[in-house]
């Protein structure tokens, strides 16, 4: 989670809203009630919503109407995306034209190539639509998602890619806000419910 980024796009939300609360809840979609309250304050936001009996972390009970959390969280091109999300390489394979890859082997290989194993599926909040239909990166490149999302790990064609395990592969984020909305396209779900799965399912770091 950047903080930066959440401090931007909250003081913009809050210039176009002046008086607006902050809503912090089920722990601000993904996002870390505490980081997103902080940022709040710090943007001069005064009230929150919260879950009942949820923490408000020095903020007021709201009276207002909350900011757009699309804005608040840089989402549907609203702002700079506050959340990326990463995991690293476990295994790097050749796989040759023909073999099959994931569950039920519904991508095959029409050539031989190399395929990276990441970590991340289902369970973490990887959305199992985005199998064959969206993409990570490895630095500036992008390598598509094949196969069936599994609970633990997707797959992923690295072809002549300088990939190998440990390696950092990128779902979505600042750099490239279109991977978010490529999952949005393949599930049908919106930005924000796509990012509050995987912010509430994976550990989570604050950076500047």
């Amino acid at each position: 989670m950047s903080r930066s980024a959440l401090e931007r796009n909250i003081a913009r939300a809050a210039r176009e809203a002046p008086g607006s609360a902050i809503d912090l809840r089920r722990d601000a979609c993904g996002h870390g009630a505490r980081i997103v309250a902080d940022a709040a304050r710090d943007a001069g936001i005064t009230a929150a919503i919260v879950d009942q009996d949820g923490e408000r972390f020095g903020l007021g009970i709201a009276t207002a109407p909350a900011l757009p959390l699309e804005s608040v969280f840089g989402l549907e091109e609203r702002g700079e995306p506050a959340m990326t999300l990463a995991a690293p390489v476990l295994q790097v394979k050749t796989l040759r034209a023909g073999d099959g890859v994931s569950y039920g082997y519904r991508h095959r290989a029409e050539r031989d190539t190399r395929v990276a194993l990441v970590s991340g599926g289902y369970a973490q909040g990887v959305a199992r639509a985005i199998g064959s239909r969206a993409a990570v990166l490895f630095g500036d490149d992008e390598a598509p998602i094949i196969g069936r999302v599994a609970m633990d790990v997707c797959v992923v064609d690295i072809g002549g890619l300088d990939v190998g395990p440990r390696d950092e592969a990128r779902f979505f984020g600042a750099a490239r806000p279109d991977l978010l909305r490529a999952w949005a396209d393949a599930t049908g779900w919106t930005e924000l419910e796509l990012a509050a799965v995987v912010g509430l399912s994976v550990p989570r770091e604050e950076v500047a």
